[in-house]
């Protein structure tokens, strides 16, 4: 495959990543803040709206930097092994979709642990 040819593979499926990316991570953000508000005084964030808001633009960003990685990697090593090009790429994005849809439903997690270590607690 050429660097162009290669390079579209990739970005036709970050359109898919992204979308996957954003279900979880609005999933995880809204679970988080359901589960710790069964916890947290009436009144009381369980983040700052500002730096929620900020924290997901910042992971947006590095989640999107970090896929543009996949299509490098393989440029780079294209010429040791290009008769298993298209099969490494395929697990490379694969082990990466796997990684972030895990690191993005870390709200979720933090969330779950918070509430359970702070359910009998709540007055």
């Amino acid at each position: 495959m050429t660097t162009w040819e290669v390079i579209r593979w990739w970005e036709v499926r970050r359109i898919a990543y992204n979308a996957v990316l954003f279900a979880i991570g609005i999933t995880s953000i809204m679970t988080m803040e359901w589960l710790m508000g069964k916890v947290i005084p009436v009144g009381e964030d369980a983040v700052e709206p500002f730096a929620l808001a900020l924290g997901v633009i910042v992971y947006a960003i590095m989640a999107d930097l970090c896929y543009t990685l996949g299509w490098i990697i393989e440029l780079a090593a294209k010429p040791r092994k290009p008769d298993e090009q298209r099969t490494r790429a395929k697990r490379l994005f694969i082990a990466g979709l796997w990684f972030s849809c895990l690191l993005t439903s870390l709200p979720f997690w933090f969330g779950l642990v918070f509430w359970l270590l702070h359910r009998n607690h709540h007055t």
